[in-house]
């Protein structure tokens, strides 16, 4: 019992460090955009300091414009380097809390960690892209709505986009404010519909940009073809907040499953004495490969079976 609660105590405290330095960071970017907005309106230069010319630096390096579009589309506002801090300091703390569990070398669990951190780091983008991209598609119907209106009060696309920009919220409006920029500057309609689909894609936004697409080529009422568009995302959106509901128990069995069996295992490593031991040997190597192979097996084939696509 005193093992777990401890457990719970150092994972918590884990979570809230890693969390408080993203924080940190974030609050340090504003307050830094703040000085250089007032040292613009005073018309008087600050002093860059080190920190600064560092993060210039590690920005211009190639791991961080790699990241760069990563973070833009997972909605995390951060520079690629203070990001990357986080993430090697997130990975260099989950090290040493697991020597601390394990009681094994340090160095091992320190090179375990810092290599479990990429990975962990585009799990969580990947879960914020998808978040962000949710958050669109549950806008595509008001925004369709809003070009059927367009439509019947005499206006083209780009002015029904123009619309849509003033009057949605985001993230959707920063995604067809782009849209409307790239226009005004010359670029054609199609053109800058599909870069927005490379941007963001979605089933959803891919019948959306290409109804515009056809509409612009060939004409047509696009009032109606909008409204029905936004008729039709709605029921789709209700059958699969209805289908979710009726999945939620395996999705978060699936979840569980892999949290579960490691509690399992350290709780039994602090009730047994050597218990990792096994895992030294040759057999006891072909055990542990045999129970993380089944357990990401386990979990894939939940998710399969409950991900019903409509």
């Amino acid at each position: 019992m005193v093992g777990g609660l401890s457990a719970l105590l150092a994972g918590g405290s884990l979570f809230f460090a890693v969390w408080s330095l993203y924080f940190l960071l974030n609050m340090y970017r504003e307050r830094s955009k703040t000085r250089e907005r007032v040292s613009r309106w005073i018309k008087r230069g600050s002093d860059v300091r080190w920190s600064d010319s560092l993060v210039e630096w590690l920005d211009q390096m190639a791991w961080a414009k790699k990241l760069q579009p990563k973070l833009e589309r997972a909605s995390v506002r951060l520079r690629p380097a203070e990001y990357g801090g986080i993430v090697l300091v997130g990975g260099f703390l989950f090290g040493l809390l697991l020597s601390w569990f394990l009681e094994i070398n340090q160095l091992i669990c320190l090179v375990i960690g810092l290599s479990l951190a990429p990975v962990a780091s585009n799990l969580f983008l990947l879960s914020r892209r998808h978040l962000y991209v949710s958050k669109i598609d549950n806008q595509l119907p008001e925004a369709c709505r809003l070009l059927s209106s367009a439509a019947r009060a005499g206006l083209s696309i780009p002015q029904g986009l123009e619309l849509a920009v003033k009057e949605l919220p985001s993230p959707i409006r920063k995604e067809l404010e782009i849209v409307v920029q790239e226009l005004q500057l010359g670029r054609h309609l199609e053109g800058a519909l599909q870069e927005l689909l490379k941007r963001v894609y979605s089933q959803d936004l891919h019948v959306f940009v290409n109804a515009l697409i056809i509409q612009q080529r060939s004409g047509g009422d696009l009032a109606r073809v909008m409204a029905q568009m936004a008729s039709t995302m709605e029921e789709r959106k209700i059958i699969s907040q209805i289908i979710r509901s009726v999945t939620a128990q395996a999705r978060y069995s699936a979840y569980m499953l892999p949290v579960i069996s490691v509690f399992i295992v350290f709780m039994m490593s602090r009730m047994i004495d050597g218990f990792f031991d096994l895992f030294t040997t040759f057999f006891g190597m072909i055990i542990a490969g045999i129970f993380i192979v089944l357990q990401i097996v386990g979990v894939l084939l939940v998710r399969k079976i409950s991900n019903i696509e409509i």
